[in-house]
């Protein structure tokens, strides 16, 4: 007997590291998939998010915005939306300019996806088997059934992880890269140049040399630069996104006529879920963007700034810019990321051993 509970728990160990590990492929695949399709509005947003002008005194703002509505029209400025980015990046590069500070996402977006995917499958997985155990009364007990609570607090614990490890310092080197892009672009339209010798002269940084320099400067902690507030957005983001897809797998079932899982419930419940996670964390990426790009010192900072100059609602409208580009990305990107790694992981899982 015990020889046969030693050998089921072998099999069983074996069972979980072979999902483990098809979690992480199906998460890899999902990532890479909608970085590559959604990165141009990533881009975008940032742009927009970054020209947000950061002043104490109101005056102040006042003077600023008079200097940039005078500016030539290919600058950008605090107004600009996304139809006049969109113009000024492809005027400075080319289409090829929307996938600027494209390589380490990329590669990061393997990670990502499967760290969130991942995290939050196994959390789900060790909530249920500890509330199951410790309310087990027999061997014929059912399985506790997860809450919405539970599926937001599983998804907000994969998000911080992520956030802490890899978000934080890949979107700080992200960030630079198209900063730096926008700042060459101003200085071009600015010097009133007929050609663009001294734009290409200046170049934009590849993800290796932000790195080198950020470090040789600023030592390696200025990475997580802006880290608390990624890490805030994407714990209350993911918690959101988690929770907005568990609804709609509960509810949409009856509504589209379809069992839950279906290839129709899986892609509305992704796009619930992307419009949960932008509808909670956008004035943070806001913040997160304007720090990382060296225009606010902090996310309070900035947001009291803000608030002082503009007042609250003021504050909520500079930290919504780009919100066209953040749902327009959010909801079809989750229903591919989600779809793909549903019947992703299904299919790695129904292979052969």
């Amino acid at each position: 007997m015990e020889l046969t509970n030693n050998n089921r728990l072998i099999r069983r160990n074996g069972e979980q590291q072979s999902e483990t590990f098809n979690s992480l492929l199906a998460g890899s695949a999902a990532g890479c998939t909608t970085c590559l399709i959604f990165h141009p509005l990533d881009v975008l947003r940032t742009k927009i998010q970054s020209t947000t002008v950061i002043t104490v005194e109101k005056e102040a703002s006042v003077i600023l915005s008079s200097v940039v509505t005078s500016q030539p029209s290919g600058t950008l400025s605090s107004t600009s939306g996304p139809i006049s980015v969109f113009s000024h990046t492809i005027r400075n590069g080319g289409f090829i300019a929307l996938y600027t500070g494209l390589s380490l996402p990329l590669a990061a977006q393997a990670l990502y996806k499967a760290t969130i995917m991942t995290v939050n499958k196994i959390s789900k997985e060790a909530l249920v088997r500890t509330r199951t155990n410790n309310s087990s009364e027999g061997i014929n007990t059912l399985p506790y059934q997860l809450t919405m609570t539970d599926h937001f607090l599983c998804g907000s614990s994969s998000g911080a992880i992520n956030a802490f490890l890899f978000v934080a310092p890949v979107e700080f080197v992200r960030n630079q890269q198209v900063a730096m892009h926008t700042k060459n672009a101003q200085e071009r339209a600015l010097s009133s140049m007929s050609d663009s010798a001294k734009f290409k002269a200046k170049g934009i940084e590849g993800p290796i040399d932000i790195i080198k320099n950020t470090v040789k400067k600023h030592g390696y902690a200025r990475l997580w630069r802006g880290g608390g507030v990624t890490l805030v957005r994407d714990s209350i983001g993911c918690g959101s996104f988690f929770l907005m897809f568990e609804t709609g797998q509960k509810y949409l079932p009856s509504i589209t006529g379809k069992e839950k899982g279906s290839f129709l419930n899986t892609i509305g419940s992704g796009f619930m879920a992307g419009f949960g996670y932008w509808a909670t964390s956008l004035p943070l990426d806001s913040l997160k963007t304007l720090v990382q790009t060296g225009k606010a010192s902090s996310a309070v900072d900035g947001f009291m700034i803000l608030k002082r100059r503009d007042g609250m609602l003021g504050a909520i409208r500079q930290l919504t810019r780009g919100w066209q580009l953040a749902f327009g990305r959010g909801s079809p990107s989750a229903a591919i990321s989600l779809t793909t790694y549903s019947y992703g992981y299904q299919f790695l899982n129904d292979l052969p051993n």
